[in-house]
């Protein structure tokens, strides 16, 4: 394998145009320095320079390597003096994965973050659990924050739990539902508006009609945009289901809400990582900064819903 030493002793001979000028720059023998050059020719199993009388002259095969060799030297400084800020915890990258249910307080956190650290860079990636599963396995990001019914009992993740909620129904204001606890026979006579619920939260809902002896109702929609929701939510007899923490948030006040009696279905939301993970002091600030911020929003903080 070739090294990083002998990618400088190629660009050294490159630059000098001979063997004793670049072994006098590198501080090696000559000797040595010939030995380098001719294992990354046998490692190429090309030759790359032309011995001369006096110097050496570059081959196209070395003209060629050029680029590849400054890149590599470049790319290990950078990386270098990147990895010197990021170890002190002043700069750096976060990927973040969520669910939509907590992109505001994420966007919150990132811009608190950018103002004590400006030099961080951000990515965020919005999606279902089960995608951000799949992007944090593929190393996309280096957590997430949503539900992590799954997760929490798999032991390829690292699942901090930060507060866990139960569904609770939605529909038009005025409905004949609104404030009431309805039962799995009434509540499977009407066409339903799904968001695009976590699989332990559908499966759980299916699993609820169906222990009842119901026939699951018929789904209309299957959406998460608020507007196509509260669209053919309002004055009609459709009904949709909501973790309760989104009850508060400000897009959900125009619903009538509804309790879905006998469905204990809990959704358990934690901040989720793989196991045995390294993250960048960085990274640990925002978690922390993140799941406090999380767990201070929500009403009767401390308290399981």
């Amino acid at each position: 394998m070739i090294n990083i030493r002998q990618f400088r002793h190629f660009i050294a001979v490159l630059e000098n145009g001979s063997m004793l000028g670049a072994s006098k720059e590198q501080n090696i023998s000559q000797p040595a320095l010939s030995k380098s050059i001719a294992s990354i020719e046998n490692y190429y199993k090309v030759p790359l320079f032309k011995r001369l009388p006096r110097g050496v002259q570059p081959t196209g095969f070395a003209l060629t390597l050029e680029p590849h060799a400054r890149r590599i030297l470049f790319d290990v400084a950078e990386s270098q003096a990147e990895l010197a800020t990021i170890a002190a915890g002043s700069s750096g990258r976060i990927s973040i994965g969520t669910g939509s249910s907590f992109v505001g307080i994420v966007s919150e956190t990132m811009q608190d973050v950018n103002r004590d650290f400006p030099n961080v860079q951000f990515t965020v990636l919005t999606d279902h659990a089960h995608n951000l599963r799949q992007a944090l396995l593929g190393n996309r990001i280096d957590f997430y924050v949503g539900m992590a019914n799954n997760e929490f009992e798999d032991g390829a993740f690292d699942v901090e739990i930060l507060f866990a909620d139960r569904f609770i129904g939605l529909c038009s204001p005025g409905h004949s539902f609104e404030d009431c606890d309805v039962g799995p026979a009434q509540l499977a006579r009407y066409e339903w508006i799904f968001p695009n619920l976590e699989e332990p939260a559908r499966k759980a809902l299916d699993a609820y009609f169906i222990s009842n002896k119901q026939v699951p109702p018929r789904v209309k929609i299957t959406t998460n945009a608020e507007l196509i929701m509260r669209r053919f939510l309002s004055g009609t007899r459709y009904l949709s289901v909501t973790p309760s923490t989104n009850i508060h948030l400000a897009e959900f006040q125009s619903f009538g809400r509804f309790y879905l009696k006998g469905f204990d279905f809990e959704r358990k939301v934690g901040v989720v990582r793989r196991t045995n993970a390294m993250s960048s002091p960085l990274v640990e600030k925002f978690i922390a900064r993140l799941s406090d911020k999380i767990i201070k929003s929500r009403p009767g903080a401390g308290q399981s819903f």
